[in-house]
């Protein structure tokens, strides 16, 4: 059997090392195999980006002191690593895409430099030429041009191209994609979601794609893990997600995305707000704002697998066919 490219076990991340601190990411788990895209999706808040960020242990140091769990790497511990092993694995091993370009990028550099300064560890010899050809692989038009441009000189889909770029200079095993299409339109949406398609392939990766659009997750991601304050409530591959989710805030997360296949309707909405870091309910925490709650929801809910590669914790899943309306 094939082992996880990336398995994390029991991830918490506290604020501070105090174990009575509040958690930003509690008890989370996840498995990542190799060439797959694995979308994480959820509210604004719950946790996304920070998980993403412990992968490669870039969060504060605040949030480091407080981070217990295993976050495997290839069977090797990302927590237990010197910072010379963590500057082997970022980029090369590694790599991570930010939602704002702009601020990924540096103003006063051109695109040349910057890029030349990724391939650098890259073993290859010409890194102008490497350069031109990483831009031209993202399908950046006349990239001998383009290399010498500055960020501000370009659009947003195209810093979003050189970012990816940037990312893929050194070949890494896994790209995290940290919500790359939020700032794009529609059509530079749907472009740069087919090119990430073609990347993945052409450079036998897998993706960790960090969303909360389910027509991003619908369009690119194998599989799907849906987060709510902090925790991972279900897992699954996405045609069975969408055509079954089992727990009720999949469900009722589902319902709230607008559809073009029926007449104009009045969106549902999930009542009250998510809870604030350090004030999650007991139990499951999406309780307080479920319809099928009881008082058994107070109590941590088991974790289960209602079908093949199907897990969700929940006391009542909802085991009904979706209209994906």
């Amino acid at each position: 059997m094939t082992e996880p490219l990336l398995s994390i076990r029991d991830l918490t991340v506290r604020v501070g090392k105090h174990p009575e601190a509040p958690s930003i990411l509690d008890r989370v788990s996840l498995d990542l195999m190799p060439g797959e895209t694995l979308g994480l999706v959820g509210e604004s808040g719950s946790g996304k980006s920070t998980l993403g960020m412990s992968v490669l242990r870039l969060n504060s140091p605040r949030l480091a002191a407080g981070t217990t769990g295993q976050i495997l790497w290839q069977g090797r511990d990302v927590q237990k690593m010197s910072a010379r092993q963590l500057r082997r694995i970022r980029g090369e091993e590694i790599s991570m895409i930010l939602q704002d370009p702009m601020a990924s990028l540096n103003p006063v550099q051109s695109i040349g430099v910057q890029l030349r300064e990724a391939l650098r560890r890259s073993g290859k010899r010409n890194l102008s030429a490497a350069a031109e050809a990483a831009l031209a692989e993202v399908n950046i038009p006349s990239p001998a041009d383009r290399l010498r441009a500055y960020p501000h000189q370009m659009s947003g889909g195209m810093r979003q191209r050189i970012v990816s770029a940037i990312g893929l200079a050194q070949d890494p095993n896994l790209l995290i994609c940290d919500e790359p299409t939020t700032a794009l339109d529609a059509t530079i949406q749907y472009q740069f979601l087919e090119l990430l398609a073609a990347l993945r392939a052409a450079h036998d990766m897998a993706m960790l794609f960090i969303t909360h659009d389910f027509g991003v997750v619908a369009r690119i991601c194998d599989r799907v893990a849906v987060m709510y304050a902090g925790r991972i409530v279900e897992t699954g591959p996405v045609a069975e997600i969408f055509a079954r989710p089992a727990h009720p805030y999949t469900r009722a997360l589902l319902a709230s995305v607008p559809s073009t296949r029926h007449a104009p309707r009045r969106l549902p909405v999930i009542e009250g707000q998510p809870p604030a870091v350090g004030n999650r309910p007991r139990g499951c925490p999406f309780h307080p704002r479920c319809a099928a709650a009881t008082d058994q929801c107070q109590s941590v809910p088991p974790r289960a697998e209602i079908r093949p590669g199907h897990v969700l914790d929940c006391w009542h899943p909802q085991e009904i066919a979706h209209d994906p309306a």
